[in-house]
């Protein structure tokens, strides 16, 4: 938004060294010395016009100077392309530690905006705005003899605004919503309050089937067996979006990418063929400096014209977080805290939702 410079700032930038704090000479000083240094016909006294005129030279000087001063303190550097940055990522990430385990574990904070409401059978609920927000550990078992699971840790849904409220006092002020978010698998509905967990990879319960990649059900070896060539993994990925009936697209492209970065097991060359993926979509764009829903800063690569970004560790190459934004505000985002490979069995709480 351009802004008229402040008169005052101006000068006050534009000033003479000696004019700074600690200097024994002043203003009028100055102005009496140039006066007097310079040279007079024998006799005559100096004109007014004279000095009127200098401080009028001065005035002007120091105006262009601090116009030039402010044009480039104003000047705003270019963002690199999204593509530059996808790629640094990648080559940063590539030679990470390519340790394995058990299971792959990943810790995070989540939040979602919903709707839902209550109200006797046979009679339409009058529907309450909400957001959740989660933290929640997956463990995502290597081999299919072992459960996955969903751990949730904390939950806390508040309504949106005071009618939201209102509304939800009177249908009974029961727990709003669950832990969803992009990357996160949904379980939402009337769920316990926390700490609970849900068993992913049981086949009575399709809803919460695990893994998932955009809107594909997938098995864990598929996810293993994932290709590193670039051209490769992107048809594999465009694959499994048909097979869902979906169509295949640089936003398919996008989401798949984002859940195999931020929930499930990858090794490091995957990930850097997964940004490499990203980095050939031409809508990605490059959002800038940025922090992260939870405050770390990183830089914001966006699906332009979609409401959804990655925020990316330029120096290690991690993904913080994924988002996802509606007209006005993040209607989801997930942020990772913890992610890797371990032997460790997960320690479950007492509640266990599903059979």
């Amino acid at each position: 938004m351009s802004r008229k410079p402040d008169a005052m700032r101006l000068l006050t930038m534009a000033r003479p060294a000696s004019l700074d704090r600690g200097s024994s000479v002043s203003a009028d000083d100055l102005l009496v010395k140039a006066a007097a240094e310079a040279p007079a016909e024998p006799g005559r006294r100096r004109p007014r016009l004279l000095t009127a005129f200098r401080l009028a030279s001065v005035a002007t000087a120091v105006a262009v100077a601090a116009v030039v001063l402010v044009r480039s303190e104003g000047a705003t550097p270019s963002l690199e392309p999204a593509r530059t940055v996808l790629l640094a990522a990648a080559d940063r990430i590539e030679n990470a530690n390519p340790a394995t385990g058990r299971y792959w574990h990943t810790i995070g904070q989540s939040m979602a905006v919903g709707a839902e409401g209550q109200a006797p059978d046979g009679m339409k609920p009058r529907l309450v705005d909400y957001r959740v927000t989660c933290t929640h550990e997956v463990w995502m078992a290597k081999s299919g003899r072992d459960p996955s699971w969903l751990v949730v840790t904390a939950q806390s849904g508040k309504p949106l605004t005071e009618a939201d409220e209102e509304t939800w006092r009177r249908q009974g002020a029961y727990r709003l919503g669950g832990c969803e978010g992009p990357g996160v698998p949904g379980v939402g509905g009337v769920v316990p309050s926390p700490p609970f967990a849900v068993r992913l990879d049981d086949e009575l319960a399709p809803e919460v089937s695990y893994p998932q990649v955009g809107s594909t059900h997938v098995t864990t070896k598929e996810v293993m067996n994932l290709p590193t060539d670039v051209a490769k993994l992107r048809q594999v990925l465009q694959g499994w979006t048909r097979r869902s009936g979906q169509r295949a697209d640089d936003e398919s492209l996008y989401t798949q990418a984002t859940s195999l970065l931020s929930q499930l097991p990858t090794t490091p060359r995957l990930r850097a063929a997964l940004y490499r993926v990203l980095a050939d979509v031409p809508r990605m764009r490059n959002t800038g400096a940025t922090s992260d829903p939870i405050g770390r800063a990183g830089t914001g690569i966006e699906l332009s014209g979609s409401g959804r970004r990655i925020v990316i560790d330029e120096a290690s190459g991690r993904l913080l977080a994924a988002e996802e934004r509606g007209e006005h505000a993040l209607t989801s985002w997930t942020a990772l805290t913890a992610s890797g490979w371990t032997d460790a069995r997960p320690a479950l709480p007492t509640r266990i939702i599903g059979p």
